[in-house]
């Protein structure tokens, strides 16, 4: 093996001529211009490589407000080239159940080498721990080059990485669904000081969910497809008019009616990222200016069970700092202002319950109802599910019940997956469908057996009540047992109704005697102390 003196000593030739070379233009004239360009070009390396300080770029993962675009471009290209080519010394493998091979991936405080134009890179993934605790650790991507180069990295080389992965990732048009991992402030001791960088997580939205498949009514189905395509080809005439390039929708209606599928297919058919925020997850209107600035362009930020919206309570600061008015005021000026072509998502199973201010026009711009299985929507369900695109000899009865209960998409769908053919599963819905008419037909006769005209009127939910007391007191445990189940739909067919209403009939004149009673004793005891 050779020293590096001695290694130096039999370069030195070499090097002697490349300088004369670049100083002298009389050699330079006399010698092909091929050679000379390539002695004097490896000259130069070999200064640049002893004579040149190096110079070290910090890629964070996180902007201001939003993630790093280059950060996410580099993350990119780093795997693609640890998986295409030379492996580093050390890096990790994973592979999860949906992934058809393992995935390869960089190390932190691992030097990842890349060559651009003969130009040495290295990369380096570091992490960093929060100041405080419960704050997000830090991720970011050193990349250290030869100065002489600083031009030609950062103009060329990490140019071509975004606009190589910008190209790749709109011919994937995967789209992803991205949820806060945690709630925004964990200690208010350090609130002045935290970093407000929201912590997203996501992953890709395995759902196969499109309009074809939506159990709904046709034409608010064309409708709503008809409002998309008109919202994405909108940007001039938003500015033209002076509105903001969004939009908004209010989905409602009963659990189970398909809410959350029509927010999946809305995201297939847009290739919208969906950003599902937790309000759990917000402790204040600082927290949700956050969240808001931190989506990005081309996403649909879903806020379900809007209706469930609490207010905080700060005890420190002895007041409320997150209410429905904040979210409702951040909406129409942050919202309105940060970004373009968004849409954004309220679901909710009671419409009559949400704040007056949130329906007022203008403020969600398209209202849909999800409402119970239609026969179209059936229709649909056993073309996904049975594969019958003709009528089949159980339709017209399927269909006569239908219009007779309220049953929702996903329990047809429970009896659909049903094992046996399709006869046997329809014949099963069929059954099922009667039943819920039987129960149905009991609800309105509890109903009425809960009327009366000797001034003990009720009410269905005080009866299911005094079920409960019964049911605790092992009186009549079977029967209230299956009565628990009165929720408007759901009611045992072979129960004693009336029995039991005359039961709590008698109760509640015995507690209305007795409380009667009480009041007399109250006033004698009074009357005798005085």
């Amino acid at each position: 093996m050779f020293s590096f003196m001695e290694m130096l000593k039999s370069l030195t030739p070499f090097f002697t001529a490349a300088v004369v070379i670049v100083l002298s233009p009389f050699v330079r004239e006399r010698i092909p211009v091929e050679v000379s360009n390539y002695l004097v070009s490896t000259f130069k390396r070999w200064l640049a490589r002893f004579c040149t300080p190096h110079v070290t770029v910090v890629i964070e993962e996180k902007g201001e407000l939003k993630s790093n675009q280059i950060y996410e471009a580099a993350q990119a290209h780093l795997h693609t080239l640890i998986s295409d080519s030379r492996k580093p010394k050390r890096f990790k493998v994973s592979k999860e159940d949906r992934q058809t091979a393992s995935v390869i991936d960089i190390m932190k405080d691992v030097d990842v080498i890349d060559y651009f134009r003969e130009i040495k890179l290295k990369w380096k993934l570091r992490t960093e721990k929060g100041e405080f605790p419960y704050s997000p650790t830090k991720k970011y991507f050193e990349l250290s080059f030869d100065k002489v180069y600083e031009m030609d990295v950062l103009d060329s080389y990490l140019q071509d990485i975004v606009d190589r992965y910008e190209r790749i990732r709109k011919e994937e048009q995967v789209v992803k669904i991205y949820t806060c991992k945690e709630k925004l402030r964990a200690h208010h001791y350090y609130e002045q000081e935290r970093d407000r960088n929201v912590n997203w997580s996501y992953v890709n939205l395995d759902h196969s969910a499109t309009f074809d498949k939506l159990a709904m009514n046709p034409e608010k189905k064309e409708m709503l497809k008809d409002d998309l395509d008109r919202f994405r080809r909108g940007k001039a005439l938003y500015k033209k008019v002076g509105k903001s390039w969004k939009r908004g929708y209010l989905l409602y209606g009963p659990p189970g009616t398909g809410k959350s599928s029509l927010i999946a297919a809305m995201a297939n058919y847009l290739k919208f990222n969906i950003y599902d925020l937790n309000l759990s997850a917000v402790l204040s209107n600082e927290d949700l200016r956050s969240i808001l600035l931190s989506t990005t362009d081309r996403s649909i930020l879903v806020i379900e069970d809007v209706d469930c919206c609490t207010k905080f309570y700060d005890k420190e600061k002895k007041e409320y700092t997150f209410t429905q008015s904040g979210l409702l005021n951040i909406m129409d000026g942050l919202w309105s202002s940060c970004g373009d072509e968004r849409i954004i998502v309220f679901t909710t199973n009671h419409k009559d319950r949400l704040d007056a201010a949130l329906l007022r026009p203008g403020r969600m711009d398209v209202h849909v109802h999800m409402s119970y299985c239609t026969m179209d929507g059936f229709k649909i369900l056993a073309s996904n599910y049975l594969n019958i695109e003709a009528d089949h000899q159980l339709y017209r009865q399927i269909e006569g019940l239908l219009e007779n209960v309220e049953v929702t998409p996903a329990e047809i769908t429970d009896e659909l997956l049903k094992s046996g053919g399709t006869d046997v599963v329809l014949g099963g819905l069929v059954k099922f469908l009667e039943l819920r008419t039987l129960q149905k037909a009991k609800v309105a006769e509890l109903k009425e057996l809960l009327k009366s005209d000797d001034n003990t009127d009720v009410d269905v939910e005080e009866f299911v009540k005094f079920l409960k007391e019964e049911k605790r007191k092992n009186a009549n445990a079977a029967e209230a047992e299956r009565l628990l189940k009165i929720d408007n739909t759901y009611v045992d067919v072979d129960f004693d109704g009336e029995g039991l209403v005359k039961l709590f009939k008698q109760k509640k004149l015995e507690d209305a005697k007795a409380a009667e009673a009480a009041k007399v004793n109250i006033q004698k005891n009074h009357k005798n102390h005085n």
